[in-house]
């Protein structure tokens, strides 16, 4: 039972990491109206995509999905799974940038990005060379640190609600569908870590649906406390537009006047274990593929995504990355539990027939 609650902090965390700075705006750029459908949508649709993934591991007991497109043959496993690193990397990289940037905004304006950078890098290489037993320790210690901080921002937000700023609607028919955007946004779900972990638990999909619904509310509050507070008009201007929402909350009458602070502190946390899970998958492929200590890679590879994440001049061509990235990951997002699935079902089909 522990195990199970420890993954679902891991997956609730690693969602809201990166749905905090970037998901609003994509929301917002996709419709004006309805904003709750593309939530939703997107919710099923990963929803899907998870029972996929975690049928066809079942198909593999006591074997994770590296172990899985090795038994196609290690040529398979090269093809599939050394992309999938190499946008891991592209993805953590831009991930920290992303949030080093927010968290100058708010508290640190005079202190230079790359000591972020790197003290952010150095906690979250540490975390992931400790091993998956210290991520999952340490996500239910994030998770009752962050949690009561998300529900301080959504209760004391209120009192800036402007009911009139949202129009809940239907927008029928969905047109978001066509939208390159809305698989941007798939990008941001945050399953695939769960094929990593299959040989040491049994994954059951109605435990993770649990954690699957506290996304999806998240998600939307995340989305519809900014509309609720400066309209459509407004929050499509913004560049942060949960940020901002934050930052024009009076709390003069506690002891931090500013609310975005407990934000700021919100997005360390979440950086550094969502971080740490990315760099433990990356070493976890590299030594089954390539049969090298996993401690090594993972120190290879930060070195290289702080590289990258201290190479990109602006804040402009951060974003755009970053969505480049999550649009690579949204392909992995759907090609690694189609592909599981498909190859488990048909091992198992021609296991029964030699049987029969």
């Amino acid at each position: 039972m522990t195990q199970r609650i420890q993954i679902g902090a891991v997956f609730i965390i690693m969602h809201l990491s990166f749905g905090y700075v970037v998901y609003p705006n994509l929301i917002y750029r996709l419709t004006e109206t309805a904003h709750w459908e593309i939530i939703l949508c997107l919710g099923l649709l990963q929803l899907l995509l998870m029972w996929f993934y975690i049928k066809g591991l079942h198909y593999f007991p006591n074997n994770d999905v590296i172990d899985i497109h090795l038994k196609m043959g290690r040529w398979a496993a090269i093809i599939f799974l050394i992309p999938f690193v190499i946008n891991l990397i592209a993805l953590v990289s831009l991930n920290i940038r992303i949030h080093t940037e927010v968290i100058i905004s708010i508290f640190l304006p005079r202190t230079p990005y790359w000591s972020i950078l790197l003290l952010l890098f150095f906690v979250s290489v540490y975390t992931a060379l400790k091993g998956l037993g210290t991520i999952l320790r340490s996500s239910i210690f994030i998770f009752l640190f962050v949690i009561p901080l998300v529900l301080l921002n959504i209760f004391s937000s209120a009192i800036n609600f402007n009911i009139h700023n949202v129009t809940p609607g239907l927008d029928l028919p969905p047109k978001f569908l066509l939208n390159m955007r809305f698989f941007y946004l798939l990008g941001f779900s945050s399953f695939l870590f769960l094929g990593f972990i299959t040989s040491k638990t049994n994954l059951i999909f109605r435990h993770l649906f649990v954690a699957w619904v506290i996304v999806t509310l998240l998600f939307l509050l995340v989305v519809y406390i900014p509309l609720l507070v400066f309209g459509q008009e407004t929050v499509i201007t913004l560049t942060n537009p949960f940020l901002e929402a934050m930052d024009s909350i009076d709390i003069s009458w506690f002891s931090f006047n500013r609310q975005a602070i407990f934000f700021g502190v919100l997005l360390v946390g979440l950086v550094i274990l969502t971080n740490s899970v990315i760099f433990w998958m990356i070493g976890r492929v590299m030594q089954k593929v390539f049969i090298w200590d996993s401690s090594y890679w993972i120190i290879a590879c930060s070195v290289i995504a702080f590289i990258v994440a201290i190479a990109v001049p602006n804040k402009y061509l951060l974003e755009k990355y970053f969505l480049w990235s999550s649009g690579a990951q949204a392909y992995f997002m759907i090609s690694i539990p189609l592909t599981i699935f498909i190859y488990g079902f048909l091992s198992n089909r021609g296991v029964k027939v030699r049987e029969k």
